[in-house]
């Protein structure tokens, strides 16, 4: 694995770290208020770790080609950066 994948499946495991730190409060909130924000936290945050387990998956099983390595890698460190703001403004 060249070092662009290699950033790529380190930035989508980093998003799956901080996607059970983002689910972890959004259950809780959930099962205390029901609210419509809490259930939506919920889903956007189950939805997005179904999508970086996958990516992970793919990541070891399925080789890139060259021409689209880096344009996965910008949008996984943009999706990195994303979810550590809201892990942030989750625990804030």
């Amino acid at each position: 694995m060249d070092s662009v994948m290699m950033s790529t499946y380190v930035a989508a495991v980093a998003n799956i770290i901080l996607l059970l730190g983002i689910l972890y409060p959004s259950v809780v909130n959930f099962l205390k208020t029901r609210s419509t924000v809490s259930t939506l936290l919920l889903i956007f945050s189950a939805v997005f770790l179904l999508q970086n387990l996958a990516a992970v998956y793919y990541h070891m099983v399925v080789p890139y080609t060259p021409a689209v390595e880096f344009e996965v890698l910008v949008l996984t460190s943009l999706q990195t950066i994303g979810f550590g703001a809201l892990f942030w403004v989750t625990y804030k």
